[in-house]
């Protein structure tokens, strides 16, 4: 079975809001570029000030995941199942 979760636009502008902030997006820049994700309008309409703030919110993010994927894989190579150190 399939099921899509619907959001209204208010609830996915808080969820970018929150994941961007979670990754040490700096607030202001976190709500600006959420506002802008959910109004899903085109890359042509927005300004390069637009387009600029949520690139930089995006890597961000990015950079941040990747960290705590690696941190996470360091983190499981280093414990075997039963909890012992591997070293």
């Amino acid at each position: 079975m399939n099921r899509r979760l619907s959001l209204s636009v208010q609830e996915k502008e808080q969820l970018f809001q929150l994941e961007l902030v979670k990754a040490c997006v700096p607030y202001d820049q976190a709500v600006k570029a959420a506002r802008i994700l959910v109004s899903e309008c085109p890359d042509e309409l927005l300004t390069a000030e637009d387009i600029q703030v949520v690139k930089q919110a995006c890597l961000h993010w990015l950079e941040q995941r990747k960290r705590q994927t690696f941190i996470s894989k360091v983190l499981e190579e280093s414990f075997d199942l039963s909890g012992r150190q591997s070293f």
